[in-house]
Order: C-alpha cells, then structure tokens, then sequence
C-alpha cells in the first residue's frame, strides 16, 4: 500500500449534540481562569499546575493561539452550545506523522463533570481525527489516582491497553503512573459491521409494524470498485392497501465512504411526509439490522434537513458531529457539504 500523508487542516470547528468545539480567543482568559485553570482539583493530574492570576491564563492563550498558525495544531475550546458557556478544551498531539499516530488530551471544569460532556467531546475529535485528518491511531492516557478520566475513555470507544510506569510528570513536579487507552482505525470500525455477513431468509423476519410493511424489491451485491456495500432495498409500503410510500435500504458493511453515507438511507414519498412513514420505516430496519447482527449503525443526512434530524432523533440516534464531505464522495458531487453523523446502538 503506498504511502498516504495526513490531510492537516488545523483547529477547525465542530458540532457536537450538546457542545461547539472552537479555536480559543485571547477574550476566553477570564472564563477559562474563572473554570478551570485556577483549580487545584481540575489540574492536580495533568502536566501543567493551575494558574495563580488571569494575566498567566492570557500568556498561556498568546502561545496557543500562536500555534493555531500550523496546520498540524489541533486544540480546541469546549463551549455548551446553547448556553454558550466555556467548560474546558481538547487537544489532539500529532506524534508521529508517518504512523500516523495520536495523542489526546482533555479538560473540564469541575462544576460540569458528570454530564458526559467530555467523552462527548473525546468522541467527536477521534472520528474527526480518524476521518478528516487521516489519523490511524489516538490515545490517552490518565493518572492512575483519576479513574474518572478513563471511564470518559471507555465511553468514547477507546480500548485499555496496559499500566505505563511514571511516563509523565505534574505540574508540581509529581510522577504519575498512568493508564492507557487508545483506538485504532481498525477497532473503530469493527463497531458498525453485520455479524452476518451474507444476506437472511427475509421469509423467516417479521417486517411490518403497524400500518407498514417493507417489501424486499433487490438484494444488491454491492460494487468493490465503487466502494459501495452489499444492501438490501425494499419499498415501504402501506399495510393493507399496499400503496408504495417510498423506499428504504440496509447496507451491510462498514467503510470511510459508508462512514459519511450511513447504513441506512431512505426517501419518502411528497405526498406521504409529515405523516410518520419515516420513522415507521425506520423501526422496522433497524429490528432486520439486530438480526443481521449490528451492535452500532450510523444513520447520516444533509444538516439543513430538519425533518430528517427528527426522524434520527426519534429513533434513538445520537448526534456525534457535523462533518464536511470530502470532495470524492458522491453527496459531495450531489451538491451537498456537510453530513450529521448519528450513532444508534442497538
């Protein structure tokens, strides 16, 4: 396989369900001092002690936002989205470029732990680094005496992977041994594939569910050179009459090009809208994805396509990031740029 260089494009934006990871400003100082980095409980584990005045908080921003110059620099500030609070930053360290390799970092305010904010934000930042950036490869680690910051790892998908002896040193010029997490590219998509890869006896699976039934029209074999997955498709169906409300795929299989394309991709008929057939259609495909043996699907669409978020909301998906398309995929070429990425487990 040749060799591919990560695509760096630098800190860069990103939507979250609850949370806006953006660069710092120099006018964050006083809420990041306020937050986070005057307190002894938030920095007693990391590599850096708190700062003792708001005039050191701003030293430590002019060097970041220096850095913000390389493309190859990713840090970024947490903010609530809707109360448009500042809770803490993420940062994502490029060890080894031709490796591909990793490392992240994180920190919150105390007075907003417990709220999944930053395996939210941990969660986002590794997808963006796997898929946009090129990264194979991301880690973390934390002090052994702050189990609370690997349980953060393990519910963004990272994997414990051994006990590293003293490998870093506080602020206040302590040891700490350390747990290590990490994920690779190859972990992360194992996630989203079938259980069984060959297609059901459809005879034998119930696919109806109060007014709708689906109609199996084609089980497709799928394209290697497109990079497309086997799938099935099926028209949605009015129960009793059997009018046809639009139509619904599975596809069966996980790849960078399914990753921005999702599992499932549906269309509704204008004249049946507003009227449930999505989500009906929906419930339905995913139980015929539980027996193919999805643990995790990952449902997308346009990000101006309320009616359409709706639906993903409804049936459990949770929001992981907006992400832009890259310019080889066929949406792009279809005229759309960004995609939300919805994860539903199931």
């Amino acid at each position: 396989m040749d060799y591919i260089n990560l695509t760096h494009t630098g800190t860069v934006e990103i939507q979250t369900e609850r949370l806006l990871l953006r660069r710092f400003v120099l006018g964050d100082a006083n809420e990041m001092f306020r937050e986070w980095a005057s307190h002894e409980n938030v920095t007693r584990y990391l590599t850096w002690d708190k700062h003792s005045s708001v005039s050191e908080t701003k030293t430590f921003l002019m060097q970041r936002l220096n850095d913000y110059e390389s493309p190859d620099n990713y840090f970024w500030a947490i903010q609530l989205k809707d109360e448009g609070v500042l809770i803490g930053s993420i940062s994502a360290a490029i060890l080894n470029e031709r490796s591909k390799f990793a490392d992240a970092g994180y920190c919150l305010g105390e007075r907003f732990w417990g709220n999944g904010y930053a395996s939210e934000a941990l969660r986002a930042v590794m997808d963006y680094m796997i898929y946009d950036v090129k990264i194979n490869r991301i880690e973390s680690v934390h002090s052994v005496n702050n189990p609370k910051s690997g349980r953060v790892m393990q519910k963004a998908g990272m994997i414990y992977e051994g006990r590293c002896r003293q490998n870093y040193i506080t602020g206040s010029g302590k040891y700490q041994d350390s747990d290590l997490y990490a994920l690779v590219k190859e972990d992360f998509e194992s996630n989203y594939k079938p259980g069984v890869k060959d297609f059901l006896d459809l005879g034998e699976i119930r696919l109806s569910m109060q007014s709708l039934s689906l109609k199996c029209t084609e089980c497709y074999g799928g394209d290697k050179a497109k990079n497309f997955v086997p799938a099935y498709l099926f028209d949605i169906t009015e129960k009793n009459s059997g009018i046809i409300c639009g139509e619904i795929n599975l596809r069966l299989g996980f790849n960078d090009n399914l990753y921005y394309g999702g599992h499932i991709g549906y269309t509704v008929y204008e004249s049946f809208r507003n009227m449930g057939v999505a989500t009906g259609a929906c419930g339905i495909i995913l139980e015929l994805a539980k027996e193919q043996g999805f643990k995790k699907v990952i449902v997308t669409n346009n990000y101006t396509n309320k009616a359409s978020r709706r639906v993903c909301e409804k049936i459990g998906g949770r929001l992981i990031r907006i992400a832009k398309l890259p310019e080889w995929h066929d949406l792009y070429i279809q005229g759309q740029r960004f995609v939300c990425i919805y994860e539903i487990t199931l």
